[in-house]
Parts: structure tokens; C-alpha cells; sequence
């Protein structure tokens, strides 16, 4: 990079101060915006640019970024990038920066034939070394939408124990799936209230949606969207958010009835972690969430398919993840 960091950050600088005093509403954004508004106006964006410019002006060694203490070089990547996407951005939508309108032109979607090609090089790396690939350096950054759709929906499978469907077709014939319904599961979550989550169910839908528009299109988010939505999920995935709802797994079981020797034995035959995750409210259960899946007290919120006459649901603690975390040396903590 030949751009100094001065120079990022009073580009930037002056671009944020162009968008405020455009925005019409001063109001932050806190929640991450449905799909259709962002696809509908420019006011949520702007919004979001303003915070997340914000964020990256004000980063330092102390700061935390996603929930990692970032390492004070990817600022200055951070901030160029995110000056060339506002920049295409202002293009497109005709918004004026730093009291003129800027023109700036460049990839914005990554066409089916570079896919095929990203997909035959990594198993042929030697012979694509003499092929030129330009769409391969894009890819790791347009593929973060899909990163995180996969993260949400394995993050939810483990929150709530799924192991598989039962599912009863229209001919009769018996099939085991183990495809989430996604949307579903997120909407019958958020009218149980079932969940303890650092962040809201609706958030993650928003986010959800959003994301699989580049599964769909191959089409380049802004690296706004990008942190803000990496920003909100981040509790789900950190250490030291996990750990805060690290339980030992015989606490779920009634101990008043069980000896020690019968825990004991218990826990040397239990299939799955010991320490779990877990996020259910009192009152709530893995086995109370599948029942309620399965046996809704209104029929109308029961799951259902064209192509099925019914759909069992099984959930079991025995799906239920362990804190996961990743050793930085630099750091020296768990991430």
C-alpha cells in the first residue's frame, strides 16, 4: 500500500463530514437494516458508513474490532478499502464527497466463470501458478456474506441441539434431512423467547437475509456492511462470550434423584460435550423447544413443506457445542 495512513485518514475524515451533513436524520443505527431497506434508500447505508468511518478513525491498540485486538496494520488496509468502496458507492448513488462528486468505477461482482476457475485452482494449485486469476484476491473478501451465513446457521444448529428432520413425503417414503429450516427455527426462537443471546434474534435474521445475496448473485457487499454485520455477531463466536454460558452439562440433571455414582456413570456414557454452550432461558430446555416445535399450541406454526405430510424435528443436548477458540501469540488470549 503507498498511501500513508495521514493520508487514509484525512480522506476519510473529509468524506464522513461530506455524508453528515447530507444525512437528514443524525439517529444511529444500532440494529442491522432489513434487506429491503437497504435495497429501498441510501439513508441506512449513510448511516452505517458514518459509524463504521467513525469506528476505523478512532481504532487503536486498545480498541477491540470484532471482538479480536486488531493489529494496528489492518487499519490502514481497513480504511483504504473502505474508502474505495465508498467511492464506488457515491458513484453509483450519485452522493457527493468532499464537496464534489466522485467517480470511481470498479469490480463489483465476480462473474460464473471465475467461480469455476476459484474452484479448479485450489486443487490444481501448481498448474493454475501460470494462469492469471484476478477474481482469486476478490474472492476472500467477497465471499464474507457466505462465511457468515454458514457461521449463523451452524452457530444456531448447536444453540439448539438439531440433529436431523424426520420427514414423512407424500408418497409415503421415510427421509432423514439434516438441512435447518433457518427461517423458521429464527422465527419460532423469537416467539418463544426461549434464548439468552448477545444479540437479537431479528439482527441475525436481517443478517442472515442479507448474506445470502452473494451466494445468490456473486455480488460485492460494501466493507461497511461487512463490520457492522461482523460487529453484531461477533458475542456468538468470541471466547470470552462463550464462556459465559459454559455449563456442566449434570447441572441439567435433577441431582436430588440421581446419586454421584449415577452422574458419574451418566456423564462416562454421555455422547456429547460435558461443558456445553448453552443458551436457554430458565424454564426452557432443548426438550421443551422440540416438543413446542413439533406440538405448537397453534397448529399454524407447526413446519411444513409442499412436498411432505409431516415433519418431525429432533433436538438433543447431546448436539449442543463447546466453547471453540482460536491462540493468538501476539495477544496471548483466546479468541
Amino acid at each position: 500500500m503507498n498511501k500513508s495512513l495521514d493520508e487514509l485518514i484525512v480522506k476519510l475524515t473529509g468524506y464522513l463530514g461530506a455524508l453528515r451533513e447530507q444525512k437528514s436524520n443524525n439517529k444511529s443505527i444500532d440494529k442491522f437494516p432489513s434487506k429491503r431497506n437497504l435495497l429501498s434508500n441510501n439513508e441506512a447505508h449513510i448511516k452505517i458508513i458514518i459509524e463504521q468511518g467513525e469506528r476505523l478513525l478512532s481504532l487503536n491498540k486498545e480498541n477491540e474490532l470484532f471482538g479480536l485486538k486488531s493489529h494496528q496494520n489492518d487499519k490502514a488496509v481497513l480504511m483504504d478499502n473502505f474508502s474505495s468502496d465508498l467511492e464506488q458507492f457515491a458513484t453509483t448513488k450519485g452522493l457527493c464527497l468532499g464537496g464534489k462528486h466522485i467517480l470511481s468505477y470498479g469490480q463489483s461482482r465476480i462473474p460464473e466463470h471465475a467461480f469455476f476457475h476459484l474452484a479448479t485452482s485450489s486443487l490444481l494449485p501448481n498448474t493454475y501458478a501460470s494462469i492469471e486469476q484476478p477474481a482469486g484476491q476478490a474472492f476472500s473478501v467477497y465471499s464474507i456474506p457466505f462465511k457468515i451465513r454458514v457461521a449463523l446457521e451452524n452457530k444456531i444448529k448447536s444453540i439448539i441441539g438439531f440433529r436431523s428432520l424426520n420427514i414423512i413425503r407424500k408418497n409415503g417414503r421415510k427421509d432423514e434431512s439434516y438441512e435447518l429450516p433457518f427461517t423458521h427455527i429464527l422465527n419460532e426462537l423469537k416467539y418463544t423467547k426461549c434464548l439468552d443471546l448477545p444479540c437479537s434474534l431479528d439482527d441475525i435474521k436481517n443478517i442472515y437475509q442479507w448474506s445470502c445475496n452473494f451466494c445468490h448473485t456473486g455480488e460485492k457487499e460494501p466493507l461497511w456492511l461487512l463490520m457492522k454485520a461482523l460487529e453484531i455477531i461477533s458475542p456468538l463466536f468470541i471466547y470470552k462470550y462463550q464462556k459465559i454460558h459454559e455449563i456442566d452439562i449434570s447441572d441439567l440433571w435433577h441431582r436430588y434423584v440421581l446419586s454421584e455414582e449415577y452422574i458419574m456413570s451418566k456423564l462416562y456414557d454421555y455422547k456429547g460435550f460435558v461443558r456445553p454452550v448453552y443458551h436457554f432461558k430458565k424454564g426452557w430446555s432443548v426438550q421443551k423447544l422440540q416438543l413446542h416445535l413439533n406440538n405448537p399450541e397453534d397448529p399454524k406454526r407447526k413446519y411444513s413443506r409442499k412436498d411432505a405430510n409431516e415433519i418431525t424435528f429432533n433436538l438433543s443436548e447431546t448436539e449442543l457445542c463447546e466453547v471453540s477458540c482460536y491462540w493468538c501469540s501476539r495477544t496471548k488470549e483466546h479468541y
